[in-house]
């Protein structure tokens, strides 16, 4: 690599003389990190762009609306993101806490706090529009019942997503993925509890190489897509830089691998990029590819924060977007279906002309108001009293 590019990065040994100096990152897992947040914005902002860019023009014939939908195509990688930051955090507190008395019951509780209040408002949301006819001919909002409700308050709808191929109300239909966190919570504290910490990082690695190859198991994307197992591998990513984070000091490994990691960062970019070019799909092995940029950039967003990038994690406008992330992931999708029934008469979402983008401004700044105050006034109290909960 050569000298200028290690310096228009910005995140090379020398550069970050006192970070590399700094002390084990595990010293510090009790603490909010910044970075982390501002990743969690740019995870939710993929995402908006894909529901709010992509799906509303991907039928568009106007030359300006094929180019969004086409740079927007990708947005769905924005819950692989956030699927990395979920397996590290879970991760770190679960090996930290292994052995403790209250680990199996703390951990629960507070991950019951966490997840549940702002989820089953949404459920409440969505069975009060089930309740207002004027709302009953929106096929976006109260149509297909393809998954039956008890399956998305017992968080199981991905099953049914799977089995049936079809993703079920699209209104509820970002749920798919908090059936997949509540099934990892699940299962990942009594992995870490049996497993030897010296072999956890070859099942984590066993379990990255699975993920693509259960993948391949399925002719239809949406198995793929909802299912644990399919895609284990970004979580496993997540715990795996937990877990190592947790082994040696983690400013010093990535100083010393630095080269290796931007060569294996430039090769994924090389091979996504190769891929979509000549097969205009990523194939089974996407997740796996994105999850690899992802872990990069979360290792960098750990040891590198006096960089670039680490000021642009930092930016208050994204972190502030990143903390309220969960609830905007919740009910942006909903709100969307809203403003468009209402302002459009519309029963499904789509960008047609001016109005339509006018529509869509105003439920995204609606998504934020509304996310901002569930944030305040449910999701900070709730979480409150989870840690009220000690290991």
């Amino acid at each position: 690599m050569s000298v200028t590019l290690k310096y228009v990065f910005g995140l090379i040994p020398g550069v970050n003389k006192n970070l590399d100096a700094a002390a084990p990152l595990s010293n510090t897992l009790t603490r909010r990190i910044t970075e982390l947040d501002g990743l969690r914005g740019i995870a939710i902002l993929l995402v908006i762009s894909f529901h709010y860019i992509n799906n509303q023009l991907v039928q568009s014939q106007h030359p300006a609306g094929k180019v969004l939908s086409l740079l927007t195509s990708f947005g769905w990688v924005g819950v692989d993101l956030f699927f990395i930051l979920s397996g590290f955090l879970i991760g770190s507190i679960l090996i930290r806490n292994k052995g403790r008395k209250n680990y199996f019951s703390t951990f629960y509780i507070r991950r019951i706090v966490r997840i549940i209040p702002n989820y089953y408002l949404l459920l409440t949301l969505f069975l009060l529009l089930l309740t207002i006819p004027y709302f009953s001919r929106n096929y976006f909002l109260t149509g297909n019942d393809s998954v039956p409700l008890w399956a998305y308050f017992t968080m199981v709808q991905n099953f049914f997503m799977a089995s049936n191929y079809d993703m079920g109300n699209k209104a509820l239909s970002v749920t798919w993925s908090i059936g997949i966190e509540e099934q990892f919570y699940i299962l990942i504290p009594l992995v870490v509890y049996i497993v030897r910490k010296s072999w956890l990082p070859f099942i984590l690695v066993g379990i990255i190489i699975m993920a693509s190859f259960m993948r391949m198991q399925y002719d239809n994307w949406k198995p793929a897509y909802v299912l644990l197992h399919c895609r284990a591998d970004s979580l496993a990513i997540g715990i795996l830089i937990s877990w190592l984070n947790q082994q040696v000091d983690l400013n010093e490994f990535v100083t010393k691998y630095f080269k290796h990691l931007m060569a294996l960062l430039m090769v994924t970019f090389g091979m996504i990029g190769y891929l979509f070019v000549r097969y205009a799909d990523l194939g089974p092995v996407k997740n796996l590819l994105f999850g690899i940029i992802f872990g990069i950039g979360l290792l960098l967003a750990l040891t590198r924060q006096s960089s670039w990038y680490g000021a642009l994690l930092r930016n208050k406008q994204l972190v502030w977007v990143g903390t309220i992330s969960y609830s905007l992931y919740l009910f942006h999708y909903i709100i969307l279906g809203v403003f468009h029934h209402v302002f459009a008469n519309r029963g499904g979402i789509e960008i047609q002309g001016g109005k339509d983008v006018v529509i869509t401004l105003g439920a995204l700044i609606a998504s934020f108001a509304f996310s901002w105050f569930v944030y305040n006034r449910l999701e900070v109290p709730m979480t409150k009293i989870g840690k009220r909960y000690s290991y």
